[in-house]
């Protein structure tokens, strides 16, 4: 099972390309990966509309300096997980990571190496 941590799996897909290369990639481009390596059959306004969504959340920059649209990503995977988190946590656990924790642990008891690494963290 993938995780998108909030992300459509197109979003992803995106996300993970602009990580991947990590440099601006032009609208032609993004869509030639889409076509070639990806097998997607899209009209240029379904890109427009995945990588617009991208912009609104804060993922997707874009530089319009040069004479073709430019976009990168704005966050790495790292902080993508963590603020992800952080939201399921708030959303969730009333933004309580005491909750979070005995909702994960349910009724198992950690063992003492879990336990030391949990006060270490703390």
């Amino acid at each position: 099972m993938g995780r998108n941590y909030g992300l459509s799996n197109t979003e992803m897909l995106i996300m993970e390309l602009l990580w991947r290369t990590g440099e601006p990639m032009s609208f032609k481009e993004i869509m030639g990966v889409a076509q070639n390596e990806w097998k997607k059959t899209w009209k240029a306004q379904t890109l427009n509309t995945y990588l617009i969504n991208l912009q609104k959340i804060k993922m997707v920059g874009t530089d319009r300096s040069s004479t073709h649209y430019m976009y990168y990503a704005l966050c790495s995977k790292e902080e993508l997980i963590h603020n992800w988190t952080r939201h399921l946590v708030e959303e969730c656990f009333d933004n309580s990571i005491s909750r979070l924790f005995a909702a994960f642990i349910g009724d198992k008891k950690l063992s003492e190496e879990e336990a030391e690494e949990l006060r270490r963290m703390i």
